[in-house]
């Protein structure tokens, strides 16, 4: 098999976004793996670990050079494969991408399934499309793609793994809850089953870390029939979630607001948790933040659908397996697969949980081992294969 040199990735790693969480592994794996990354575009809120950081920082530094010949040209062309992120409806094209490679590789996480012919044409004009979920790839090829391959995200085993649970809040039963606060992703059951669930239980506490940066999705939240309205803005921009919460009936001392958090840091919080809970109406890929904590061994409930599919089974978490077809909002004009869940069966889950640690535990236990097949050493080893497949005579 043809082995490829330069890999060039299309995207900003990040340590407060799935796209972002994703570039920078892939980095680092693509030095470790002497496959030489190249990146054109600068970092944003990037907080990694020191090592990581001096790892990176040939590739960081190359990257400064890259920009600014960008700025000055319009348009980067390499005689090395090219990754390239797509949005919905395969946005951008290849022509509007600001690289262009030996081989162009369209890499899409896509929430809907309003597919067009455009876009359909767009797909086609990359050598290979890569998707993040079964249910992504099954979509793409049930309107006739054949250039499509499926490559899980992944999870930094070095960094979660299970530990002992943390004293943090010792004297509380504590919910995690995380994701950018949106419609999609289901904060709004995770509110109203926290909700009820406090009230029979006060010593139980919300931990979550909602923020977003894209104001216009978090606002999707008010499409719920669970909550009300949907949270302010600061003045800096900042989401008022707190203030949503106060609304919506949760007391001051039931939630924790984690805020923007770096990802090297989320495990402080998960082992200091007993559960976690992700309702989601949709995930495009398989849930970054399920599979961090289910590779830390957390006891998790888990939606049965769309992305998380990949994850679930009964006896390495709680899936929720009552759901009701979603109703298209804006953005979204077609939402197939997309599921509605059953309020009374998130509780019943949670309620499964408090009751019945030792089997909570034991489901952790099986759900962290699950996911060492998912370590990014192991996906990135798959996506290199899949490119290097590409220049096979």
């Amino acid at each position: 098999m043809v082995e490829t040199s330069n890999i060039v990735i299309g995207w900003r790693p990040s340590s407060v976004s799935g796209w972002g969480v994703y570039c920078q592994n892939l980095l680092c794996q693509l030095i470790q793996k002497e496959r030489n990354p190249i990146l054109y575009l600068a970092p944003h809120q990037m907080d990694i670990h020191p090592n990581e950081l001096a790892l990176l920082k040939p590739v960081l530094q190359k990257q400064m050079h890259l920009e600014e010949i960008l700025r000055k040209v319009g348009r980067l062309d390499f005689e090395a494969p090219v990754l390239h992120a797509l949005r919905n409806d395969f946005i951008p094209s290849l022509e509007e991408q600001a690289a262009f490679g030996s081989k162009n590789i369209g890499v899409t996480f896509f929430e809907s399934t309003a597919i067009s012919s455009e876009g359909l044409n767009r797909a086609r004009s990359y050598d290979l499309i890569v998707t993040g979920s079964t249910w992504n790839k099954n979509v793409l090829e049930s309107h006739g793609l054949t250039n499509v391959v499926n490559v899980f995200q992944g999870v930094d085993v070095n960094t979660f793994y299970p530990r002992p649970r943390g004293k943090k809040f010792m004297d509380r039963f504590t919910m995690f809850s995380g994701g950018k606060l949106e419609y999609r992703k289901s904060q709004d059951v995770v509110v109203s089953a926290f909700k009820k669930f406090h009230e029979k239980h006060p010593q139980t506490l919300l931990v979550f870390a909602w923020d977003n940066q894209w104001s216009r999705i978090a606002h999707t939240i008010e499409n719920s029939s669970y909550t009300l309205g949907k949270p302010g803005l600061s003045a800096e921009g900042v989401l008022l979630i707190d203030d949503w919460l106060k609304v919506n009936g949760l007391p001051d001392d039931s939630y924790v607001n984690l805020g923007v958090l770096p990802n090297k840091s989320l495990p402080d919080y998960i082992s200091n948790c007993d559960m976690a809970l992700f309702p989601n109406r949709c995930e495009p890929g398989t849930n970054l933040v399920a599979m961090e904590v289910m590779a830390m061994g957390l006891p998790a409930v888990i939606a049965a659908n769309t992305g998380q599919l990949d994850l679930i089974s009964e006896n390495r978490c709680y899936p929720l397996l009552i759901q009701d077809p979603v109703k298209p909002y804006p953005p979204y004009d077609k939402v197939d697969g997309w599921k509605e869940p059953d309020i009374d069966e998130v509780l019943r889950s949670m309620e499964e949980i408090f009751l019945n640690r030792d089997d909570a535990v034991a489901r952790g236990k099986i759900a962290a081992e699950f996911m060492k097949k998912f370590s990014w050493s192991i996906q990135v080893d798959h996506l290199i294969s899949e490119i290097d497949a590409l220049y096979e005579d």
